[in-house]
């Protein structure tokens, strides 16, 4: 069957069909759903559709994504918006609570694949926004509290004149029983170990190598980026496809 007309009736099925129908639809579909999961009426368009016993999403999400899986008891809210190229998978009792916003830009803008994943018991509350422009990990037991938090895997960098500027990518991981609290704000290619708190507020615009408590200090002024070629921690992208100058943040 045509890629775009199944994404179409599987979409259908899911939105208008009470759950125990479209499940049994959405598998002769080539998904895969346990019989006991429940489908609220969202829009969603995804190629691949896997959702295991108790998993669940709620009313009134908009996901167009590549590919959502949903391991035992994971759920979704409800009035989401998850959209973009970018796969989703939330392990055992993973959550995505209530009105936020994930997205990633199409290809061209973004390059590769990349992959939101929530370990077990891992949640994302409510009213944030994450940036799928890399993959971003959160790990078992984590929590993005709160509200108004920001996940950001790029980056922008303007010469001190004229219009020139290049962008700066990089995955996020955030380990295990991680907590972040209220309207933090995390930038790209930042890795947080496990057994960390970040209080309400701050910005983690480095990686977090111990365990501890981090809360937000006092704004002070720092020298100007390098430029991406005298630096060894970024390499440019190679994609040839993107339409504007692109480095990665090398891993740690």
């Amino acid at each position: 069957m045509n890629k775009k007309i199944c994404r179409f009736l599987s979409a259908t099925t899911a939105l208008v069909l009470p759950s125990y129908l479209a499940c049994k639809i959405l598998n002769l579909l080539g998904h895969k759903l346990a019989s006991d999961c429940r489908l609220g009426f969202s829009l969603v368009l995804t190629d691949r559709l896997l959702m295991q016993s108790g998993a669940r999403i709620g009313h009134l999400n908009l996901i167009n994504i590549n590919r959502l899986v949903m391991r035992k008891d994971a759920y979704i809210g409800r009035t989401n918006i998850i959209n973009g190229p970018i796969d989703i998978v939330l392990d055992e009792k993973g959550a995505i609570g209530n009105r936020n916003k994930i997205i990633r830009a199409p290809l061209g803008v973004t390059s590769g694949k990349a992959t939101l994943r929530l370990g077990k018991l891992a949640k994302i509350t409510a009213d944030h926004l994450i940036d799928c422009t890399q993959s971003i990990h959160i790990g078992h037991y984590s929590t993005i509290a709160g509200m108004g938090t920001q996940i950001w895997s790029h980056g922008y960098i303007h010469e001190t004149s004229g219009s020139d500027r290049y962008r700066i990518d990089g995955k996020v991981r955030i380990g295990d029983n991680v907590y972040i609290g209220a309207s933090c704000i995390i930038s790209m290619g930042v890795n947080i170990v496990d057994g960390v708190i970040v209080g309400a507020g701050a910005t983690v615009a480095r990686n977090l190598d111990e365990a501890g408590l981090y809360v937000s200090s006092a704004l002070r002024k720092l020298p100007r980026p390098l430029a991406p070629e005298a630096r060894s921690d970024l390499m440019k992208s190679t994609d040839e496809q993107l339409c504007e100058r692109v480095y990665l943040k090398k891993k740690c």
